[in-house]
């Protein structure tokens, strides 16, 4: 048999998994170069842009020839800069504080009372600062004094000590901080004072029936001083145009409300007139219709009403809605046994009273006479008159010219309805 040759087996290298580890660690510090790279040019950047804000704060600063030292750099640090400005407030408020003093908060309170300066007087002690102030029994009581000066001393850092009160005089003892003195005040009535002071003596005119004039005859009436108020009746021809006009001036208008006078029909108040036959319902209707013909009108009174006026029922409906729609009620006092200004009252509704009529019986010169009489006489119990007068004719526009102008000779001042309240408060409140 022939002979079966063996085949010798080659050995096979294998390659080790995993490669040369070389290349890996080339390969890795390569990469951390690049990062490196990356990351530095960004932050050279920025190092670059801070030297440069650095050196334009810098010469910013004064150059002194004289290098500092480390004291002299700390001295105008940004710590010690920020002081300056505090300093200056601080006596800032040292120099408001010496004009406030205790006697300056004393003084001006009297002043705002109204006071004149001739009429209170201070005296001084060693460890006590005395002020006397005379009060005019007819302009504020001894009460409304006293709260004042406590209320406004206290505000201005008093410490109110004690009060002491005795017939027609009060005595307020108060002590400040800072100072160990204190202070007293006496207030009392002085009526010998205040006899020949001269009073502000102000009056209101109301012009009642606008709507039914038009023309030269309104121009006149509006031509005169603004103060007039004008009550103007709806529905008429020209109510919408005088209400227009005289809100343009910025005179105060009021709606005419006619009303049931004792004797109606015969005595015919004019159109839809509120009758006391008329329920709640009712009543709002007209009331409602007259507000809406008539939206700047900020008041109502009453055209005649001498029955309407005494019967509270009524007054109730119609003052309800006039407190609806913010109106005030002008009471015209067509009778003396009107209950409509204390119907008003009871309804918390800003509400005013008639004193007298200009025109009435007549314009007589005769007439003027005994009515400006009549008022200078209610001024002297009255801070402020109202009176009405109506615009039928030229006739009455110049009766009202020359009544106006002799109240003006006689120290009277016009002021609207809305500023009968407001026009003798002291300035302190």
């Amino acid at each position: 048999m022939p002979k079966v040759r063996k085949k010798k087996l080659r050995k096979v290298k294998r390659r080790r998994k995993g490669g040369n580890p070389g290349i890996f660690i080339l390969t890795g510090f390569i990469c951390c170069i690049l990062i490196w790279l990356i990351i530095k040019e960004p932050a050279d950047k920025n190092s670059e842009l801070a030297k440069a804000e650095t050196v334009s704060k810098n010469s910013e600063l004064p150059v002194k020839p004289k290098k500092k030292t480390k004291k002299e750099v700390k001295a105008i640090s940004p710590s010690a800069t920020k002081i300056l400005p505090k300093d200056k407030k601080a006596q800032e408020t040292t120099i408001d504080n010496t004009k406030n003093t205790p006697e300056s908060v004393i003084t001006t309170t009297i002043e705002k009372l109204g006071i004149p300066k001739s009429y209170f007087h201070k005296r001084n002690t060693e460890n006590l600062t005395i002020f006397n102030v005379p009060i005019d029994k007819s302009e504020m009581d001894l009460v409304y004094a006293n709260m004042i000066f406590k209320g406004e001393l206290e505000r201005n850092g008093a410490k109110f000590i004690k009060g002491t009160d005795s017939a027609g005089k009060q005595k307020l003892l108060f002590s400040f901080p800072d100072t160990a003195k204190q202070y007293e005040i006496n207030i009392f009535y002085d009526n010998n004072l205040y006899r020949n002071k001269q009073k502000k003596r102000t009056i209101t005119i109301v012009v009642d029936d606008f709507g039914t004039i038009g023309g030269d005859l309104l121009t006149g009436f509006l031509a005169l001083d603004k103060e007039v108020c004008f009550s103007i009746f709806p529905e008429e021809e020209y109510s919408v145009q005088t209400m227009k006009l005289a809100k343009e001036q910025g005179r105060l208008t009021l709606i005419h409300i006619p009303m049931e006078p004792i004797g109606y029909p015969e005595v015919n108040p004019g159109k839809n007139p509120i009758l006391v036959q008329y329920d709640e319902r009712q009543i709002e209707k007209i009331m409602t219709r007259f507000i809406e013909q008539l939206p700047y009108c900020v008041g109502a009174n009453n055209h005649m009403g001498s029955l309407a006026t005494t019967d509270e029922e009524v007054m109730n409906s119609v003052m309800a809605i006039l407190k609806k729609h913010n109106k005030f009620f002008l009471d015209s006092r067509t009778t003396n046994v009107s209950v409509a200004y204390s119907v008003a009252q009871k309804n918390h509704l800003k509400s005013y009273r008639n004193d007298l009529f200009l025109d009435s019986p007549n314009i007589s010169q005769s007439t003027m006479d005994a009515k400006l009489n009549q008022i200078i006489e209610l001024s002297n119990r009255n801070q402020n008159v109202i009176a009405i007068t109506h615009c039928h004719n030229y006739d009455k526009l110049d009766y009202l010219k020359r009544f106006i102008n002799r109240l003006k000779a006689a120290g009277f001042t016009l002021i609207p309805l809305t500023d009968i309240d407001k026009y003798n408060v002291p300035e302190i409140l």
